[in-house]
């Protein structure tokens, strides 16, 4: 799955949408409640979307765990960027030497 499929990629509904077009127009008093009762229902609209649309993982496979790391990579500071990179390859690693002994297995099979 790519970062851009997540959350802040759903549509909300029209009527969540009509609901927060509303908000700058509603009396002073009520819009900061408005506002999080939009947010609230957002946030409703993305765990049905979970709950009905997205399987469920168990465990992150590999290519998985990778395409996770280089996403969070531009969000953190650069010392923690040298830090997953770092894990990032030792990942890559982990998952050669893992073949690698798959092969030797199968070739010792044979």
């Amino acid at each position: 799955m790519e970062a851009k499929d997540f959350a802040y990629e759903i549509v909300p509904s029209a009527r969540l949408q009509a609901l927060s077009a509303a908000v700058p127009f509603a009396g002073a008093a009520h819009q900061k409640q408005l506002a999080v009762l939009v947010k609230l229902l957002e946030i409703q609209e993305i765990c049905r979307h979970y709950d009905t649309s997205v399987p469920q993982k168990t465990q992150l496979d590999a290519a998985s765990r990778q395409k996770m790391i280089q996403a969070i990579i531009p969000h953190v500071s650069e010392k923690k960027q040298g830090s997953l990179k770092a894990m990032a390859q030792f990942m890559e690693m982990q998952e050669l030497f893992t073949n690698f002994e798959n092969i030797k297995e199968l070739s010792e099979w044979m």
